[in-house]
């Protein structure tokens, strides 16, 4: 009965960057055709695209109003800037990636800034930030599962596929004006529920 009750207390959280429909659509499109050749067990929904900021965890529900007051007050020191999609890579081992994403280009420096104040936001609520080096990206697909090796090679071949006409759409910037605070709905297609969107 503890875990069930301790289950509906709590929200699993993380804070992200959500990109634009048009950009959305262009993704999923290119993770469509991909998917035909490079076999991962799963593949990202597209409402569910994001880039992460930080990961929060299980968090008791009555911390929410104050985390969310926090990341409020912290918004007003923010600008807007602006970010695009770059290469395509991978985590894991090179053969059998366990992640296959997309990195970001365009003003990093003010992304990396965005992410410390949401750790400095966070911080005082009882969150840490990971002890890892921020890598900003878009997680596509998890978990190869080809039965052959995965091969970088056959990935930028499909991508050299793309017509221009979505190649110019998925390589467009887009302002960031805003991040959103999400929970995780576990089996639940998609799985991420926006608690809040933080305007600055």
């Amino acid at each position: 009965m503890d875990a069930i009750a301790s289950d509906k207390d709590s929200e699993r959280l993380f804070i992200a960057l959500k990109l634009p429909s048009e950009l959305r659509q262009a993704v999923a499109q290119e993770c469509s055709n991909l998917s035909q050749k490079l076999h991962f067990a799963k593949w990202t929904h597209p409402e569910d695209y994001h880039i992460t900021l930080q990961f929060l965890g299980d968090t008791p529900k009555a911390k929410i109003p104050d985390l969310i007051m926090g990341l409020k007050e912290m918004s007003g020191q923010c600008r807007p800037f602006k970010l695009s999609l770059d290469k395509w890579n991978t985590f894991g081992l090179r053969a059998a990636p366990r992640v296959l994403w997309v990195g970001v280009s365009g003003e990093l420096e003010e992304l990396n800034l965005l992410a410390a104040r949401v750790h400095s936001a966070t911080h005082p609520l009882g969150f840490s930030a990971e002890s890892r080096e921020y890598k900003p990206h878009l997680t596509v697909a998890r978990k190869y599962r080809g039965k052959i090796s995965f091969d970088d090679k056959l990935l930028e071949n499909l991508l050299k596929l793309d017509d221009e006409k979505r190649s110019k759409i998925f390589h467009r910037d887009w302002t960031i004006d805003s991040f959103v605070l999400y929970a995780t709905r576990m089996y639940a297609i998609p799985m991420y529920e926006m608690i809040e969107n933080i305007t600055f």
